[in-house]
């Protein structure tokens, strides 16, 4: 009888030390996978503020005088005159 109390003390111990194993491995786990939430957190607030500044930009850069601007400037586009404008009826 005294080997089966050993047996059974020494297998209780076994289980109490891989359940503590296993309690460390998941927090360790749970741990790793918080810093990486937080870090894809972080990169997705960095790229919301790059976005906003791009659509601003376009918005800036696509302002009907400015391509106005640029047509007359570096392409040397005028409005046509009344006697250029050709009405086409279908």
């Amino acid at each position: 009888m005294a080997w089966r109390g050993l047996l059974l003390n020494g297998f209780l111990a076994l289980a109490v030390v891989l359940s503590a194993l296993a309690v460390v491995y998941v927090k360790y786990q749970g741990r790793k996978l918080f810093a990486q939430l937080e870090s894809q957190r972080r990169e997705r607030d960095a790229l919301d503020v790059e976005w906003r500044s791009l659509q601003l930009e376009s918005s800036t850069l696509a302002t009907n005088a400015r391509v106005e601007g640029i047509a007359r400037k570096s392409l040397h586009m005028r409005m046509p005159s009344q006697k250029e404008i050709i009405v086409v009826e279908p």
